[in-house]
């Protein structure tokens, strides 16, 4: 499969990434985090992919040990640079999160903001399977993304919404569903005074019980879905899934 992500993450929505989020908003998500992943003072957690670090220095500052692993080597360097700043210690990784090899090195792991999917199936199958074995028995592995049943019921081909409006920047999305292969197809444009300039994108929609059954077959064992920012459980239009499988669990009866 083509890997769109790498013009993607080094094309404009790079920019756009590393210039920060609200503090915020990333308190709340970690706050999230922490909640659902049931961590205990000073766990050991896997952030993958990683980005510009914004979640594992808010982890590292309430004292748990992160690891963030990403391929974008700029955005590694923009990590360890705020961390420093921070007096956070996160171990940063320029890394392809499809070759993670560690064994029982984690209390808890996470794929947030949308960014299980990537690849083809096999992969994105080889990706869980590395994280279960990467956690100890009992970790858990929480993946913040659209399902089938959060996204229909909003979905929407083509949306306008500004980055900024000074310098302006605008966004359009443009995206298809398509039914074949279960994945969004998108084209982002970024649009200035000056001009637009587009990227691509392709990432798989799994339905609830497929993704739950993805995580199963990689081995985990319980799993629970919550509705993200919150530890309400997760239902039929709602705005997005945090799905969290536990290793060494038994698998829900639900679904």
């Amino acid at each position: 499969m083509e890997a769109w992500w790498e013009e993607f993450f080094r094309g404009p929505w790079e920019r756009i990434q590393l210039e920060g989020y609200p503090e915020e908003r990333t308190n709340e998500e970690v706050s999230f985090l922490v909640d659902a992943l049931r961590l205990l003072p000073g766990a050991a957690v896997l952030d993958v992919p990683c980005g510009e670090g914004r979640h594992s220095i808010e982890l590292a500052r309430r004292g748990y040990r992160p690891t963030g692993i990403d391929f974008n080597e700029n955005a590694i360097a923009v990590a360890r640079e705020r961390a420093e700043a921070a007096g956070a210690e996160v171990d940063f990784r320029v890394f392809d999160m499809r070759r993670i090899d560690a064994t029982e090195a984690y209390d808890g792991a996470f794929c947030f903001f949308g960014s299980f999917g990537y690849f083809s199936d096999a992969e994105n199958l080889d990706f869980a399977r590395r994280v279960a074995r990467a956690l100890k028995p009992h970790g858990s592995f929480l993946i913040d993304l659209h399902v089938a049943e959060s996204l229909y019921p909003q979905f929407r081909p083509r949306d306008w919404s500004w980055i900024r409006k000074d310098p302006p920047l605008r966004l359009l999305e443009e995206r298809t569903i398509d039914l074949e292969s279960g994945r969004i197809e998108s084209t982002w444009s970024f649009v200035t005074p000056d001009g637009a300039l587009s990227r691509t994108l392709s990432i798989r929609l799994y339905g609830y019980r497929e993704l739950r059954d993805l995580l199963i077959t990689a081995g985990f064992g319980g799993v629970t879905a919550y509705q993200t920012g919150s530890m309400e459980p997760f239902r039929f239009g709602s705005s997005r899934c945090s799905m969290v499988a536990s290793k060494g669990g038994a698998p829900d009866p639900a679904g």
